[in-house]
């Protein structure tokens, strides 16, 4: 009778021994299903994040032309920064340029950017430790053969390398872009037109500051 109720008792034990272990194994595998998708909502938030747009309209000085930015911020650091140009004749924006920058090399717009008669207009950013001036045409065609934009700052000093290029003040006239100048020494320079029809510099007698 006792030997009947000792296997009895193992019985007993061994059913209940099953069940807490069928239980543990159901909760663990519960708590990692609950756990799993938390962690993987975390590293979604982590990895996406929206983009910030920075959006400036400056127009032309008679009102009837505007260039357009947009900048586009992504995750990275680097900034798509596009232009567009509207007119009275045609309110749909022509996008005239296009270009990836990071924090330091932003293109920048001088308030004198349009050309007297609206056909062009130049912008400036960082380089290298340089400041970059590039002009561009408002019709969004190139302004040289199969180029957009042609840039002073690398054709000057390949022209003129005795002077270093101090800043690209505006407009002298249509097709003229004031540029001041000192030389290697640091000793103030001369003036000097760039000339949008041939892409010359044009050495002046007066020096505008």
């Amino acid at each position: 009778m006792d030997k009947h109720r000792s296997i009895l008792f193992i019985k007993i034990l061994s059913v209940a021994a099953l069940i807490t272990l069928g239980v543990i194994v159901v909760g663990s595998i519960k708590v990692k299903n609950e756990i799993a998708p938390a962690s993987g909502l975390s590293e979604s938030k982590i990895e996406v994040q929206a983009v910030e747009e920075e959006n400036l309209d400056i127009p032309s000085p008679d009102g009837t032309y505007t260039l357009a930015l947009k900048n586009g911020r992504e995750l990275n650091g680097i900034v798509t920064q596009i232009f567009f140009i509207t007119s009275e004749s045609s309110a749909t924006p022509i996008k005239i340029f296009e270009k990836d920058s990071n924090e330091d090399s932003r293109i920048v717009i001088p308030e004198n950017t349009f050309s007297p008669d609206n056909k062009f207009v130049f912008l400036k950013f960082k380089d290298l430790g340089k400041t970059r001036y590039i002009v561009l045409r408002t019709d969004g065609k190139d302004i040289k053969e199969d180029t957009k934009s042609v840039e002073i700052e690398s054709l000057f000093s390949e022209a003129h390398p005795d002077f270093v290029i101090t800043d690209v003040t505006g407009w002298g006239a249509n097709g003229l872009i004031v540029v001041n100048t000192d030389d290697v020494n640091g000793k103030i320079g001369p003036s000097w037109w760039f000339d949008l029809s041939n892409f010359s510099f044009i050495r002046l007698t007066t020096r505008f500051n």
